[in-house]
């Protein structure tokens, strides 16, 4: 049975513009960076000669004392890189039309501009990292 919710990873290619975008732009607080690699890791993970990076990060509004829950993962033996899908990560904004100019003006693509969902309660777009992975922005909107 699943207690919790515990965190979301993403695997980057370039752990420095990930975190130029994660951390400067959408103001993600880095909790912990680590380099991974030896017997525990390579078993785990069914990999040999296993070498990585990652980093953990806490949303800009998460508490300092509740555990991180997001993770960028930087493989550099062996190469694992991203895979463009639809799986995506969902965060949750207070003025996503405010959130897109300002990504825009950061030059992140979107697929369209925020649109009002079907049932009306939310406000939602998709855009990308800079590694290619889906990003939904979401804002709740008051229920009339």
């Amino acid at each position: 049975m699943i207690k919790n919710f515990n965190h979301v990873c993403v695997i980057v290619k370039n752990l420095n513009r990930s975190l130029k975008f994660y951390r400067d732009i959408l103001g993600f607080k880095v909790s912990k960076i680590t380099e991974l690699e030896g017997d525990c890791p390579e078993t785990l993970l069914n990999k040999r000669n296993l070498k990585l990076t990652y980093v953990k990060l806490r949303a800009p509004g998460q508490p300092k004392k509740s555990p991180p829950v997001f993770e960028l993962h930087c493989w550099k033996t062996p190469r694992i890189s991203p895979k463009k899908s639809y799986n995506h990560i969902s965060f949750t904004v207070g003025n996503i039309d405010y959130m897109y100019k300002k990504l825009r003006k950061q030059r992140i693509k979107f697929i369209s501009k925020p649109i009002k969902v079907a049932h009306g309660y939310s406000k939602i777009c998709f855009g990308y990292d800079p590694e290619g992975n889906l990003i939904e922005f979401t804002q709740i909107l008051k229920k009339k």
